[in-house]
């Protein structure tokens, strides 16, 4: 109580009694007129926290991945008040657990002990501190006990080993203090059981004094990350400073937080809003865009409305857009890099009225609301992706194709992720093996749907921007009310087999299909590999052995694919060995699902073509024809009743494409995909 009182500015507006009764040396009467003076403003001060909407606010995720929120939330209030976490796939018990390492890598839980990161990740981060406040906001007499009696038991085990959390990872003491995305601050929940008669002075006293300390330390050691963790660290920093304003030092946490944020988004964002940390990662980017939109409009509720400098400002305006080109109709993200699939609809919405925005409404909502954006596909050239869609509605076509940079060790080279008809179809594999040893192999490399040569996979390469060429050399594209195209190189070779040079392009003709090449170059004789992944779905082998489609009662796709003689084609799904046929919508959870694996072995140069076409009940009879003109371009063919698509890639020079559409024998347009826009 003493060193807490030291830190209290006594002459703050408000604190006339608790000085009065220092003065007195009265401390037990200054404990409790300072714990009245703060629940007097408890809900003034936490204008925001007290909504006591759930999980039940959050969209379901799609293919049995969470059909229910409790699935999706798994820290859901009465499972936490009972003392059950959910982390990384298991739930822990800690309801008879009085012994919780908060400290080593590895902790006691129901009796046996659990993978390394569970500590981190779950307890100190204390991520479930939501769930708690939301049981007690909502519960009658007999739940606000248990949920008060829960976070008493856990705060005392954990203050009683504060000092070495803090040695052993001291960004998670301002992530603990107030976590602006997940709204599980500490600071909050102290508000929360304020009033609470389960939980004594005594205690209420020590958890402010632990806060106020935590903030200065944070002040003295955070570690100032350049992206979210940092941004959290900010936000843990400034909401000390706001919310408890008659610390000394709240001046000082609210300018370092303030200072931090403004040159962070000054600095930290390429000129097309990617992060300097990462590349192309919707879940951190989109993790990132979500802070600013989620912590500015409390603070400007609480009287903070000129924090950000316009310079900052554009760089969040950036960032956002960013996270609204990938954004899909049905609030997924693509899970490339680690990512998660829920998409950040509800931060893209709340943040366009704050920027007047409603084109970010209409991204969010999927039309409903806002105003549709004039422009449909988007190149995101520094994260080193193409962004296509024919539209924004629920059933528009989405394509995402990957020619940049990776986060972390994830090789999604030039992968595609495919949505139509309300329903992502062609995926990446997504984050399962975030911390579980046996699994990186396949979720950073062979579950992508990208190609594997000699059993490798292609080599990771250094920064690789988009930049427009002019034909099939390098990167290329054009963009078209019709038709989209890109093209796309990986830089380097593969792991095992170095000389070898692999390109892809994407044809979308928007409403229809999709087209991919593949077209792989260098010497000798390989083992060659393309793989497709698929959300869950039941697929059914065509009679020729190459082609499939899928069963699904909500929407479908057709695989039509132009390969060698020879080419086999395996159906992987749930292997175990080798890896394959696994998607993981969030880390923690694994579902089997469909992954194509087109193999063969011959000599290069090789050129193949894959036609996928979306479609809901009545299978497409789309053909697939590649063939060589006598004077060497490659003619691709899609057929389909009395329309005809021919795509003529000439390799000759810098190369050239171009997309003839026929319609009863008849050329109706001819569109020059590379060369002068």
């Amino acid at each position: 109580m003493p060193s807490l009182l030291e830190q209290l500015n006594l002459d703050a507006p408000g604190l006339e009694a608790v000085k009065a009764a220092v003065a007195r040396a009265d401390l037990p009467a200054a404990g409790e007129c300072l714990l009245a003076h703060y629940l007097g403003l408890r809900k003034e001060r936490c204008l925001d926290f007290w909504d006591p909407s759930g999980p039940e606010d959050y969209q379901q995720m799609p293919w049995g991945a969470a059909s229910t929120f409790e699935q999706l939330w798994k820290n859901v209030p009465a499972r936490v008040a009972a003392g059950k976490l959910w982390a990384s796939g298991q739930e822990f018990d800690f309801s008879r657990d009085d012994g919780i390492d908060w400290t080593s890598g590895i902790f006691w839980a129901g009796g046996i002990y659990k993978p390394a990161d569970q500590a981190r990740l779950l307890l100190r981060r204390m991520y479930w501190l939501r769930a708690l406040d939301v049981f007690y906001q909502r519960g009658d007499d007999a739940a606000q006990e248990q949920a008060a009696r829960q976070f008493g038991r856990l705060m005392e085990s954990w203050m009683a080993l504060n000092r070495w959390t803090k040695d052993e990872f001291a960004v998670t003491s301002a992530i603990r203090l107030a976590d602006a995305i997940a709204h599980s601050g500490l600071i909050r929940s102290w508000y929360t059981f304020l009033p609470s008669p389960h939980l004594t002075a005594d205690f209420k006293l020590r958890l402010l004094q632990t806060i106020v300390t935590d903030a200065a330390d944070v002040l003295e050691r955070a570690v100032w990350h350049p992206w979210i963790w940092g941004l959290s660290e900010a936000g843990g920093l400034a909401f000390a400073g706001i919310l408890l304003p008659e610390c000394k030092a709240a001046p000082a946490w609210r300018q370092r937080a303030f200072d931090f944020a403004n040159r962070f988004f000054q600095t930290e964002l390429r000129p097309d809003g990617t992060l300097k940390r990462f590349h192309f990662c919707p879940h951190y980017t989109g993790g990132t865009a979500a802070w600013p939109l989620t912590f500015y409009p409390l603070i400007a509720k609480l009287g903070y409305t000129d924090v950000l400098e316009p310079g900052a400002r554009a760089g969040v305006e950036r960032l956002v857009d960013w996270l609204a080109t990938v954004q899909k109709p049905d609030n997924t993200v693509p899970q490339y890099n680690g990512s998660d699939l829920q998409g950040f609809g509800r931060w893209l919405a709340s943040g366009a009225a704050l920027y007047n925005r409603p084109d970010w409404l209409a991204i969010a909502t999927a039309g409903a609301a806002g105003r549709v954006p004039a422009d449909t596909s988007r190149i995101l050239p520094d994260a080193g992706a193409f962004i296509l869609r024919d539209g924004f509605a629920r059933d528009s076509m989405v394509a995402c194709f990957h020619n940049g940079d990776y986060h972390n060790v994830d090789r999604p080279s030039l992968a595609i992720d495919l949505y139509a008809l309300g329903r992502t179809l062609v995926t990446a594999p997504g984050r399962y093996g975030y911390c579980t040893p046996e699994w990186p192999a396949y979720f950073t490399s062979s579950g992508y749907n990208t190609l594997m040569v000699d059993d490798s996979t292609p080599q990771i390469w250094g920064e690789h921007s988009l930049r427009q060429g002019a034909g099939l050399r390098d990167v290329s594209w054009r963009l078209g009310a019709e038709v989209d195209w890109a093209w796309g190189s990986h830089p380097t070779g593969f792991d095992v087999a170095p000389d070898v040079r692999w390109q892809r392009g994407l044809l979308f003709a928007k409403g229809e299909y999709w087209l991919v090449i593949d077209r792989i170059l260098g010497p000798g004789e390989h083992a060659f590999s393309l793989r497709w992944l698929l959300t869950p779905s039941q697929t059914v082998v065509e009679p020729d052995g190459l082609a499939v489609h899928t069963r699904n009662p909500d929407a479908n796709v057709r695989f039509v694919p132009a390969v060698p003689a020879a080419t086999r084609l395996d159906v992987w799904l749930g292997h175990r060995d080798p890896l394959r046929g696994w998607f993981s919508p969030e880390n923690g959870t694994m579902i089997p699902s469909p992954q194509l694996e087109y193999s063969w072995r011959g000599a290069l140069p090789v050129l193949t073509a894959m036609l996928i076409v979306p479609y809901r009940d009545q299978l497409p009879d789309h053909s697939l024809t590649l063939s060589v003109t006598p004077d060497g371009c490659h003619e691709v063919t899609v057929k389909q009743a009395d329309r005809e698509d021919r795509l003529t890639l000439d390799f000759r020079g810098d190369g050239t494409a171009q997309l003839a559409r026929i319609h009863d024998g008849r050329t109706v347009s001819t569109v020059a995909l590379t060369g002068e826009k």
